[in-house]
């Protein structure tokens, strides 16, 4: 059953390995095999080989507040055993960023997730890969349900809008279609929403409320 789960997203993989563009690959399916791929690699070698071998220089995940991904994750002994499915892609027209949100559990207590991916150029000449470049989730005391397959919120590419030069708390697409904006106080815990433009205006897709004092 490993193998065939393995072969099966090979093929996925295959096929979606670039920004969604022309031909049969849907919006947001390169995004959620990227997901995927992480979550496979997790199970197979560690949740912090995982999180190392996927993140982009910079990135940063919240301990409860902004760290840097790759030196916080360095310092960690351990993590708890983890596995998640992705239940919604936003994706930007261009297909150059995207954001995945759902279910995880952390040794088996539920809780949700949300991940922003980046195409960015690899380490070998010519080959570009997804990186993950922001990262956090909390606890729930029930499941997320789980849709029959990941829904799909795809920007659209009429009437793009004028580009914002990115903060230190925010960031958009190449296009500027799709955009994410984070905050966080000691006091009032962080926020963390996605927003894709509709061809009119920008409409919030994903938006998570992580209160003060909540765990990790």
């Amino acid at each position: 059953m490993k193998a065939l789960a393995g072969l099966a997203l090979a093929g996925l993989l295959a096929g979606c390995a670039g920004p969604a563009g022309t031909g049969s690959i849907r919006p947001g399916m390169p995004v959620i095999a990227a997901d995927i791929a992480q979550n496979r690699l997790a199970q197979d070698e560690g949740v912090l080989t995982a999180l190392r071998q996927t993140a982009s220089p910079g990135a940063i995940v919240f301990a409860p507040g902004p760290v840097d991904a790759q030196k916080w994750l360095g310092e960690q002994s351990g993590f708890p055993e983890s596995a998640w499915q992705g239940h919604l892609v936003a994706v930007s027209c261009d297909g150059s960023l995207g954001a995945v949100t759902g279910a995880i559990q952390w040794d088996g207590q539920p809780g949700y997730y949300t991940t922003i991916w980046r195409y960015e150029q690899g380490e070998d000449e010519g080959r570009n890969v997804w990186r993950w470049i922001v990262s956090h989730g909390d606890g729930l005391d029930r499941a997320r349900p789980a849709p029959q397959l990941p829904l799909t919120q795809a920007a659209s590419c009429e009437n793009l809008p004028a580009l914002s030069g990115p903060t230190a708390q925010s960031g958009r697409s190449a296009d500027g279609s799709l955009r994410y904006n984070w905050a966080y106080t000691p006091e009032q815990g962080r926020v963390l929403t996605i927003d894709i433009w509709d061809g009119t205006e920008f409409r919030t897709v994903i938006e998570d409320k992580v209160p003060s004092g909540q765990p990790e």
